[in-house]
């Protein structure tokens, strides 16, 4: 009779539990972007009652300033979906497939950027290239007595050189690993059928590779599209909006057009969105198989004295990405910037202003390092929790829990933080450092739980399932068996929400307020100010504790992962003989 009730009773607390986290998630991913679309089609403030038209969109239309803006969206973000692309496919490629020199130590430091703010980097830029004050500029000047600076950073093609730039480790990173998993059968038999190298990677490794350069092409393009930190340090003061800095005018507007944001980030975000549906009937039904059932080991191609060439391919990327930074950390130490350096005026005035002096960026420092501690921590337990869910139970719904947790990849930051202001400016949330937390949470959901089932599909089914077996409940078995052996990945994921939320900047500019500046807003407040000088002090601040943060968890990673390469390592040895 026990039995008979417990399976009714079991279904229903499965399916409540589902519906509780459908609810959860409706409400903080779908929610926020259906009210910005709902006002994108109303001309009252946020909550307030309103008729429906169309007056928001006919009046983008009929603007000069947003058909220009969307100009230079389309036009920065083309130009650097290519530059990355270049850099990014050609970097992997040297590194996965080709004897290449020092890789070893090569490839992390190819990742740099990564680890950069957008504003951080733009700051750098502009003082390595600024026409009049850029020490490029005037070192190539008195070098070559040139009449005028022969490099332009506030312009279009300025700002596409920098995107592009900052986003080639994530084309880089996408593709490495399709590149280092690829069966060299093919190839193989390209050339002993005649083929060259060059017409081998041409025609056979390169199209292999498609789905992650194109993944890789879209993710660049989406994120380009709403960067916000680069076309506002360097297209601003020579009106080169993008339809982001346009986005950010409309809510500093007196009062703040919620309507005309809501109606510009609906227009970027169907933009996304179209990006993201192509990209899906383009690989939907195309067959790519890099991974096939035999053991293999992918096949270096030997590139004798042009191993040489690829090294300093690689150096002289490494130089153009460091020689910014070197340039803002040089200026941090002197008081003021003319394009000069002085030896005998540095000093570590800059340094002691926005450490102790400054209030604002001493604010921005407290509120960052908690969002990014507590909101790490918190967005962890939540994205393996889910992943867990998805893959280890069987929760009625389950695929649709895992697409509204990937909705938010073609949730442009942006729009996601105009959303977030839209659906909560009414209410105690806003105004709070939880908002901004949660802000990141949503944005990060989607590589978060992926990377979370990644590191759940490196772990057998039947370990949790005989704890469960043996009497432990689904927790338990979370706790005790999935997670001690996930300690590498749990730790990766950590430190790249970390790092995101220590760097990110477009959702904050449209959710901060007075008392909860982040890392990111307090240096804008510094670059408007104070001294270039203490602008560079500042970031190169922000960078240093990112750095700090990659340094020592990767060290805790590799201390805590010796079980788990092992039990990897095992599985490697065993599938191959199960297939």
């Amino acid at each position: 009779m026990t039995s008979l009730f417990k399976t009714p009773i079991r279904s229903i607390q499965r399916h409540g539990i589902s519906a509780a986290v459908y609810v959860l998630l409706l409400l903080v991913v779908v929610y926020p972007i259906g009210r910005l679309f709902l006002s994108a089609f109303q001309t009252s403030r946020p909550g307030k009652e309103s008729i429906w038209t169309l007056v928001n969109f006919s009046s983008l239309l009929s603007s000069r300033a947003f058909v220009d803006a969307l100009k230079n969206t389309i036009l920065i973000s083309v130009e650097a979906v290519l530059i990355s692309t270049a850099l990014g496919v050609l970097l992997a490629w040297a590194i996965a497939r080709t004897d290449m020199p020092f890789k070893k130590f090569l490839e992390p430091l190819n990742m740099i950027p990564f680890y950069l703010s957008n504003l951080v980097i733009a700051l750098s830029w502009e003082m390595l290239a600024a026409p009049k004050t850029g020490i490029l500029n005037r070192l190539m000047i008195s070098l070559f007595d040139l009449g005028a600076p022969p490099f332009n950073i506030y312009s279009i093609t300025g700002i596409s050189m920098v995107v592009g730039l900052a986003y080639t480790p994530y084309v880089y990173l996408l593709t490495v690993g399709s590149l280092q998993n690829m069966d060299p059968a093919l190839e193989d038999a390209a050339r002993m059928s005649g083929a060259s190298t060059v017409r081998t990677m041409l025609k056979i490794t390169l199209p292999l590779a498609a789905p992650a350069i194109l993944s890789s092409m879209i993710l660049v393009f989406i994120l380009t599209a709403g960067i916000f930190g680069v076309p506002m340090v360097l297209g601003t003061s020579v009106r080169v909006n993008t339809v982001s800095t346009q986005i950010y005018n409309q809510i500093n507007l007196y009062p703040p057009s919620y309507n005309g944001a809501a109606a510009l980030s609906s227009v970027l975000l169907i933009f996304t969105v179209f990006l993201v549906f192509v990209q899906h009937k383009i690989l939907g039904r195309r067959r790519f198989y890099t991974v096939t059932g035999k053991g293999f080991r992918p096949r270096l191609i030997v590139l004798g004295r042009w191993r040489w060439a690829a090294l300093g391919i690689n150096l002289i990327y490494l130089g153009v990405i460091l020689m910014p930074f070197m340039t803002m950390i040089t200026i941090s130490f002197l008081p003021g910037w003319t394009g000069e350096i002085k030896l005998s005026q540095f000093g570590l005035d800059n340094y002691r202003t926005v450490l102790f002096v400054n209030a604002i960026t001493q604010r921005g420092f407290g509120n960052s390092v908690i969002i990014s501690l507590l909101g790490a921590t918190l967005g962890l337990g939540i994205f393996a929790l889910l992943a867990a869910m998805i893959h280890r139970t069987k929760l009625p719904g389950r695929s649709g829990i895992s697409f509204v947790a990937m909705l938010p990849v073609t949730f442009p930051g942006i729009v996601l933080g105009t959303g977030f202001l839209i659906a909560w400016i009414s209410t105690p949330l806003y105004g709070t450092l939880w908002i901004l937390m949660l802000a990141y949470i949503v944005a990060f959901m989607p590589v978060g739980v992926r990377s979370m089932e990644a590191s759940l599909g490196s772990i057998a089914p039947d370990l949790d399932e005989s704890a469960r077996v043996s009497g432990a409940r689904w927790f338990g078995a979370l706790r005790r068996i999935l997670l001690p052996l996930m300690w590498p990945g749990l730790v990766s994921t950590w430190l790249l929400l970390f790092v995101t939320f220590m760097r990110e900047v477009s959702s904050s500019m449209m959710l901060y307020v007075f008392g909860t500046e982040t890392i990111s807003i307090a240096l804008i407040g510094i670059m408007q100010y104070e001294t270039l000088g203490a602008s560079a002090a500042f970031g190169g601040l922000q960078t240093l504790i990112i750095l700090f943060a990659v340094f020592f968890f990767r060290k805790l990673s590799s201390m805590g992962g010796i079980g788990v390469a092992s039990t990897q390592k095992a599985r490697q040895t065993i599938e191959p003989g199960l297939g």
